[in-house]
This record gives structure tokens, sequence and C-alpha cells, in this order.
């Protein structure tokens, strides 16, 4: 027989429990099929397990204070997105998780997908996996509860102090801790929402080594940054979101949720998923510390508290844990330093071991070689913050400037630190950096961004051994027969236009001329009617000089010569007195046309001065 689900109407939520203890999670189970009972309490593993046949049941029962993983079966006529609605409208303490077959399985993946859902079991059931997705849906759980026990323990102290306040404290502190919980649960109830300011610390390098590093500025450099390409920031996002559905929060060391969303921050600083995942993650290490520290797993523990605290340094339920440690400090401050170390958390480690110099809490040569391994884990610390920071850059684009905030600035930083140890790193930011050196410089050309051009083309030359160089050479290449051509079309376009002005004014020209009426040809010349009388100049008689004048005029259709004019004379301005006033007393016959008709007609005469015509 199935145990029988107990009804609890508590109105409010149960008291806190002892730091110590972790919250309790129990297992409900909403399906009508008795069979599928039986295996799914042989994977149980010890937590509290009840059946209900419906989800109208398990909420007219259940009580919303209380944490629990809900298994709903989605097989058969059920209606599973309403059913986890539903769930979530009673309790956000409740993590909703489908059994289905491969009918439903598609409509699963697709609630998972909105957040609704926090995960399926595939029937027939795998105990192995089974266990696991109850396992992190049971973390899930007390992680939220967690931030409600942290207000209710204050909520106690206010009623403990007592006063006119004290119903007021009462409400308020059940109100908050209903209201951390609707938080919690909306990291993953929606991908995204509203911007949630994020701690500090979480984006701070904690290395102190005298290295140029991006400790103070690079956080504030990085939002004003250019925006990184929106499918970078989704790949690194659905990282993120892998690597927290397989709890794989703060390891390893290269593909974990922390490091995934530290690096969506530095691509974009208000990145409102990234800033809550850093929350949740916080929220989750603090559940499993309090779980780790009752179980005695001190090691496992402390290194939750620590990076908890790098992330969350104001969390509620840090002073009860750290009271919990003190308790202990005798045989846990060695662990705690290392735990401090693994969570890159300097400062506290430096702190702990001060205290523990005073106090004698650890022998003399011991605290000195935690020092030394402090300044050594710093300093690669900070080193692996600068290669980090570097590939941003270079992600981002911003190769060369600004000076002291640009991937070439943090490439020198680590070729000038790194030594043998970052030797891979650094080899593969020098190709990455080459490769964005190369597209960058042959966009500029496209766009023919000359200066640009040449100074990516410049560092390129340098960046990266012989392939980059033989590489830029080949750009630099490119570059010179863009310009040439660029020139080249420039120098055929002008010729091009003038070609075409002095088309258009011969068209011009040719369509007036058609335009224009035909002239007269004339037929008969002009004809003198008697012989010019020319009057010999004076002084030339005196002086016995001969010569002529060729004169150019019209002759009018009444016969008389106008517009005159010398075209040439021999000697110059002796006889052209004489010889146009000769011509002006003449008279003409018309030029005529075929028709008979007298036209204006031009003519010339060349009229001889000889001395011998005059005596």
């Amino acid at each position: 027989m199935r145990p029988s689900p107990q009804p609890s109407f508590r109105s409010e939520p149960p008291a806190a429990k002892s730091p110590s203890t972790p919250p309790r999670v129990a297992l409900l189970v909403v399906t009508a099929d008795d069979a599928l009972w039986t295996p799914l309490t042989t994977v149980a593993q010890g937590r509290e397990a009840q059946q209900f046949d419906s989800i109208a049941e398990l909420v007219g029962q259940w009580n919303p204070g209380r944490a629990a993983v809900v298994l709903i079966d989605g097989r058969g006529n059920v209606s599973l997105e309403a059913a986890v609605q539903a769930l979530l409208t009673h309790s956000t303490a409740l993590v909703p998780v489908a059994i289905v077959d491969e009918a439903v399985r598609v409509l699963a993946a697709a609630l998972e997908r909105k957040r609704s859902l926090f995960d399926h079991i595939l029937l027939p059931l795998d105990g192995g996996t089974a266990r696991t997705v109850l396992d992190r849906a049971a973390e899930e759980a007390a992680a939220r509860l967690s931030l409600a026990a942290g207000d209710l323990a204050a909520t106690a102290a206010t009623r403990r102090a007592g006063g006119g306040a004290r119903s007021r404290g009462i409400l308020i502190g059940g109100a908050v801790a209903l209201l951390a919980v609707a938080a919690a649960a909306g990291w993953w109830l929606s991908r995204s929402g509203e911007p949630v300011p994020a701690a500090s610390s979480a984006l701070a390098p904690a290395a102190t080594v005298p290295l140029a590093a991006p400790a103070a500025d690079a956080p504030a450099a990085a939002s004003k940054a250019p925006s990184a390409p929106a499918e970078e920031i989704e790949a690194q996002l659905e990282r993120a979101r892998t690597a927290m559905r397989d709890k794989r929060y703060i390891d390893p060391p290269s593909d974990n949720a922390l490091t995934h969303y530290k690096t969506v921050l530095d691509l974009d600083a208000q990145n409102g998923e990234a800033r809550q995942g850093l929350d949740r993650i916080a929220e989750l290490l603090i559940a499993r510390a309090g779980g780790a520290m009752a179980s005695k797993d001190y090691a496992s523990a402390l290194r939750a508290i620590e990076t908890a605290r790098s992330l969350k340094p104001d969390h509620p339920r840090l002073a009860a844990l750290d009271l919990q440690v003190s308790q202990r400090l005798k045989d846990l401050s060695a662990t705690q330093v290392q735990a401090a170390l693994q969570a890159n958390a300097f400062a506290r480690a430096a702190a702990l071991l001060n205290q523990a110099e005073k106090t004698g809490a650890m022998p003399a040569d011991q605290i000195a070689a935690l020092r030394a391994d402090s300044a050594r884990r710093e300093a690669s610390a900070q080193l692996a913050e600068v290669a980090r920071v570097a590939q941003v850059r270079i992600s981002q684009g911003r190769l060369l400037d600004p000076a002291n905030d640009s991937a070439r600035f943090y490439l020198k930083q680590l070729q000038d630190h790194g030594g043998a140890a970052l030797a891979d790193t650094l080899a593969h930011l020098n190709d990455a950096y080459a490769k964005r050196l190369a597209t960058d410089a042959r966009a500029a050309i496209v766009r023919a961004a000359w200066s640009e051009a040449d100074a990516l083309i410049a560092e390129l030359k340098i960046a990266n051994g012989g392939s980059a160089l033989v590489q830029a050479l080949a750009l630099q290449k490119d570059a010179d027969r863009a310009r040439d051509q660029l020139k080249a079309r420039a120098s055929e376009a002008a010729d091009a236009k003038a070609n075409a002005d002095a088309a258009r004014e011969a068209s011009a020209a040719a369509a007036a001329a058609s335009a224009a009426p035909a002239a007269p040809v004339a037929v008969t010349p002009p004809k003198l009617l008697k012989s010019l009388t020319l009057d010999y100049p004076m002084r030339a008689a005196a002086a016995g000089v001969e010569g002529w004048v060729e004169v150019q005029f019209e002759v009018t259709v009444t016969g008389q010569p106008d517009n005159l004019r010398v075209l040439a004379a021999q000697p110059a301005g002796v006889f052209d007195g004489a010889a146009l006033a000769a011509i002006k007393r003449a008279r003409f016959t018309p030029a005529k046309t075929a028709d008979g008709s007298a036209i204006t007609q031009p003519t010339t005469l060349k009229l001889r001065f000889a001395l011998s015509d005059h005596k």
C-alpha cells in the first residue's frame, strides 16, 4: 500500500531550521497508476515520499511553505502544461518534474525551454538518470527555501526584540520570505527579466600582482564597449544553462556556469539573465554548503561558502555558516584558507591567515607555505583574468584602441608576464588575434578606409610569426591594388565626363546648324559697274612709294559696298585710307541666285598703287 498523504493547513511556513540542518525536501508523485509508484520509490533515496491521484488533491493538501519535488505523470489525457502552472501558482517552492513517454517528450521539452518545467524523466525508468534528476530538483527546491529561511530568522530576531512593532515585524518578515522564494523561482521561470544588480566582487578580478590588468577599469570599459554579436552572447548563455542543468556550477574550471556567466557580463554588462545566474549560483552554493556542513564534508562546504561570498558577500546565511566554521576553527583553519584560495578570494585568505597567526590556530611554517601558495595562485588568477579579457576584446573587435583597454594591450601583458605556464593560452589568443586583424583589415579595404587598413596590416605583420607576416603582405598587396583601381576608376570617370561634355557640345552645334535655314547660294557673283578711281596719297607720290591693299567687303542687294576691312597691305598703313575710300565710291551689280534673286555676297579686291598709273 502506498503511504497516505497527511493534510497540512498551516497558514505560515514552518519556523526556520538550524543552519546546520539542510531544508527537508519531500518527493510528491502525482499519478493514478499504482504500477508506477513502486519503481519510483526505489529511486527516492530515503526522501519523504507521498502519492496523490491528481494535482487538485495535492494543491488542496500540501502546505505551500514546504519545499518539494513533484513528479507529474504526464501520460494519457493529463494536461501537463496546466498541471505545471497549477503547481507554480500554489507555491514556487514546488519544483515540477514530468514523467513522460515518447509521445509526450516533445511537449515536456517545450515546457523546459519556457522554464516552467524543471526537467523530465523518460519511461521506461532508468534508475541512475532518475536519481540524478531528483538530486538536481531537490537542490533547486532547497535553494529556494533557503532564501526564505534567512529572512524568517531575521523575523524571529525581530519578534524576540519585542516592542510595538512585533506584529508588523512578523508580517513583513513573512512577506519578504515569500517574495524571496518567488525571486528564486524567477530565474528559471523565464530566460530573462529585468536586470538584477550583481555583486561587484563577481565581476572584479581578485588578483593584485604588479601587472597592468583590468582589475579596476575593465568591467567599466566593457560596459562602454560596442556590443558583441548577439549570437556569441547567446552561445555563452546556452553553455551556462547547460552547466546549470548538469550542476557544474564552479567546476570544471574551463566549463562551468560561473565562468560562462562572467564572460557574458564582460560582453554585455547589463545582461539580466547572467546577473540573475550569478545570484542563482550563490544561492545554490549556500544550500550546498549547509548540506555539506551537516554531513561534515567541511572541504566542500568551505569552498562553497567562499565562492558564494565572492558572488554575494552580504548574503544573510553567511554569518550563520561562518559561526559554525568558527566553532571548528582549530580543525578547519587550513581547510578554510584552501577553500578561499580555490574560490580566488585572496583578500579573504589573507585575513584568515592573519587570524590564524594571531590565534595560533596553525603553525608558522604552515602559514608561510599557505601565503606562498596564495601569492602563486593570485598571480596565476591575475594572468587568467587578463587572458579572459583579451579574448573578450578580440571578440568585440577592440584590437588596437583604446591603448590601455585593447586586445593588443592585454596580449602584451601576457607576453611580458605569462611565462611558460600560459604558452598554450597565449598561442591560442595570438592566433585568434591575427585572424581578427586580417578579417577587420579586409573589411577596411572594402570600405576604402585606408588609414584603418594600414594600421591593422602593420599590426598583423608583427602579430604572430611568419604565417601572419605572409598574410599581412598579401593584404598589403590587396590594399595597394584596390587603391590603384580606385584611382584608375576616378581617372576614367573624369575622362568619360570630359568626352560626354564634348559630345554634348558637338551635338548641340549640329542641332543648331540643322535647325537654321539653308543659306542661299550665289550663281552670279557681284560685278564692278565701272573702274575704280584711286586717289594716290601725295606723300607717297612725293616719296616715290608704290604698294597695294587687299580689302574685304560685302556687296549688298542694292550694289553698295558694306562692312569694309583691310585684309593686308604693302607697305602697311600707307595706302589703306585711299583704298577704302575708292571702294566706298564704287557701285556693283549684286550677286544673284539661280532664280535671279539678288543676295548680299562677301567679296575681296586687291588694289595696286603704282606711280606709272598716275603720271
